[in-house]
């Protein structure tokens, strides 16, 4: 086993890791703690997913923490990243006694790990969680999903701006891959700006809401990357961008709100290749932490709206180093990061 572990090429240091089984609910959970500084807890949400293995999960929790402590600290914050995910099946658990025990593993972990609302999760889900456990997150009046939403758009805005030299979107046309509550509300967003928006979603009672309120046009889920459009915006699950999808995406820009959307680094490579502007999806995603961290740092809603408008001035860092050194944006925003997450390693000796 500690060999799988520390050999697991996404390992990347991690400092903790938890695994729970509950027999009364089957069910089986994983948080990974990336980075914890200052003696504050690791900050990141929880996922459910019938994963088909427990190795799928463990590469997902491990990937989507370490993602958390580079967003952290992209958005100028001190937590460490973290992760938690469920291993279960949506349409047959007993929901409310599972989130009872997820609950339960939260609070065993003894605030070492703040977490919250993630793919899978409502709002409801959590204040069952909370009956259990008071390490959660994100659960003021600002919804992590509507916060997520505003950061997507002003990444397209500020990616525009790079290239066009113009945050104007009137008249760009953008493909939006799922219609849940990020997505939904960025098609919202996108048109109020004056965008053309085409969208993909899985679940028909969602296609159907955002037809009718939208009136937009809605292709296959399998098409969506394809489609001949100035912007791709991934809202859904990660890994988009990969062998396949890669000769088929036109767009200039790939900007939205799903995590891990490069399935290898390297297709950060051959996006810059293509002349395809990526905005890191750790940057663009980071409303989510904002809006959970605001609670722990007792802030009002101008704080967290403060840090969203941040984001245009990071990634301006970002696509400054990108275009100096000649290099893929997912490597300069690597770059970045690693040297901030260094410095905070280096301040705990």
């Amino acid at each position: 086993m500690n060999t799988v572990l520390f050999d697991h090429p996404e390992f990347d240091g991690h400092v903790n890791l938890y695994v729970h089984f509950d027999e009364n609910t089957g069910l089986k959970a994983i948080s990974a703690v990336h980075r914890a500084w200052n003696g504050k807890p690791a900050v990141g949400g929880c996922r459910l997913r019938n994963y088909a293995s427990a190795d799928e999960a463990f590469t997902d929790v491990l990937r989507l923490s370490r993602g958390m402590t580079f967003k952290s600290v992209m958005s100028g914050l001190d937590y460490g990243g973290s992760k938690s995910v469920m291993i279960a099946n949506p349409d047959t658990m007993d929901r409310r006694a599972t989130f009872l025990a997820m609950g339960d593993f939260v609070e065993s972990m003894g605030g070492k790990v703040k977490t919250g609302v993630d793919v899978g999760l409502t709002a409801d889900d959590v204040e069952v969680m909370a009956e259990r456990t008071s390490h959660l997150g994100g659960r003021a009046a600002l919804a992590p999903d509507l916060v997520t939403a505003y950061g997507v758009l002003t990444s397209i805005s500020a990616a525009v701006k790079h290239r066009r030299g113009s945050d104007d979107l009137t008249g760009l046309s953008v493909a939006v891959q799922g219609l849940g509550k990020v997505g939904f509300k960025l098609v919202e967003l996108l048109q109020a700006r004056g965008a053309t928006v085409v969208a993909a979603e899985v679940n028909p009672d969602a296609v159907n809401r955002a037809r009718d309120t939208f009136g937009i046009e809605i292709v296959d889920p399998s098409e969506i990357h394809a489609q001949d459009v100035d912007i791709y915006s991934p809202c859904a699950l990660g890994m988009v961008v990969n062998d396949q999808s890669i000769k088929e995406i036109s767009a200039g820009i790939v900007a939205g709100a799903a995590n891990n959307q490069l399935t290898r680094p390297q297709h950060g490579v051959e996006l810059a290749k293509k002349g395809t502007l990526y905005v890191p999806d750790y940057i663009v995603n980071c409303g989510g932490l904002l809006a959970v961290t605001s609670d722990l740092e007792a802030s009002d809603e101008s704080w967290v709206w403060n840090k969203v408008d941040e984001i245009a001035e990071t990634l301006d860092e970002v696509f400054s180093l990108a275009d100096r050194l000649e290099i893929a944006t997912s490597y300069a925003a690597d770059q970045i990061g690693a040297a901030r997450i260094a410095n905070f390693d280096a301040s705990q000796v």
